[in-house]
């Protein structure tokens, strides 16, 4: 309830100001292009969540026909707890998980897309991972709900701009400390001019990531809700036509010791693939620890979630 009460207070004071600052704006015309200098382009272009396919151990791999013929444990009724996860001993073991899009503007997994693990990174890690982690002890909260917050935090949309709903949600997942700096990222739509200076000498995919976090926040700053909508803004319809140099299936070895296998289906849904060597004597497996990174920019990278998705 405190926490609602704060998130209540901040909204209130957020708005406040929004309307001094509308009063300003009249005076200020003339120097809006001037205002998008360097510190709007570098808020406009610095992105949320840097983790890429640099992050990868591309070296240590092995093909997707690895273990074909083994027997799988399914972890899907085995203990888990947030703090150690599921304890592995040598063997095999599989299990289908819940997962989120933390890329913008890019395809959604196909049987072309080979993944690999890299470390959570970026100015809005300890966001992102609060929303993908405490959605554990919120099992009622549907997965759409945390995945538009993440979307919202990767296109630094304005707090004030989203839904009571979603304000709610995020209350109920961050703490008092994240709900300040997310109320402290939020930009607004972007026009046209000041986004194509941002743009410019930029990679094509890079431009495609940027204009799909800009029309993210304009679906925000328009307080619609609907869903289906939001996710066309977020992903490039179709498939991927960019060959993957990493299989589809593809093991990569982990920093403690052991391989996984990352097999999405679709964005909001992984089957993971684990194999804990004999010269390990127990790993920790913590799904949420882990993004799952494609080798093509512009394919979507995946951030397990400790959610089960054992239909």
């Amino acid at each position: 309830m405190k926490k609602l009460i704060f998130l209540s207070f901040l909204i209130t004071f957020m708005c406040s100001n929004a309307q001094i600052l509308d009063l300003l704006k009249d005076k200020v015309k003339d120097k809006t292009m001037s205002f998008a200098g360097e510190k709007v382009i570098n808020a406009i272009t610095t992105e949320a969540i840097t983790t890429n396919f640099k992050d990868c151990n591309t070296t240590d791999v092995k093909s997707p026909g690895f273990g074909v013929n083994e027997k799988f444990t399914d972890l899907c009724n085995e203990k888990f707890s947030q703090t150690d996860g599921y304890i592995l001993k040598p063997g095999f073991y599989q299990i289908k998980l819940k997962s989120f899009c933390l890329k913008a503007g890019t395809y959604a997994p196909s049987k072309g897309d080979g993944y690999i693990y890299a470390p959570l990174k970026g100015p809005k890690k300890e966001i992102i991972d609060a929303l993908v982690k405490n959605w554990y002890n919120n099992q009622e909260i549907p997965q759409q709900k945390v995945q538009s917050l993440i979307w919202a935090v990767i296109a630094k949309s304005s707090l004030k701009n989203l839904d009571n709903e979603s304000k709610l949600v995020a209350a109920k997942l961050l703490s008092k400390d994240q709900l300040l700096k997310l109320s402290k990222m939020g930009l607004d739509f972007i026009p046209a001019s000041v986004m194509d200076k941002a743009k410019s000498n930029l990679l094509q995919p890079v431009q495609v990531a940027l204009d799909a976090e800009n029309k993210i926040r304009n679906f925000f700053s328009t307080s619609s809700s609907n869903y289906a909508d939001l996710e066309r803004l977020a992903m490039i319809s179709g498939i991927n036509p960019e060959k993957s140099d990493v299989q589809y299936g593809t093991w990569g070895l982990q920093p403690e010791g052991y391989w996984i296998s990352y097999q999405p289906h679709g964005y909001r849904e992984m089957e993971v693939k684990i194999y804990v060597p004999s010269t390990v004597s127990s790993v920790n497996f913590i799904p949420s620890d882990h993004v799952a990174v494609p080798a093509n920019t512009s394919s979507q990278r995946l951030m397990l979630s400790d959610m089960l998705n054992c239909n």
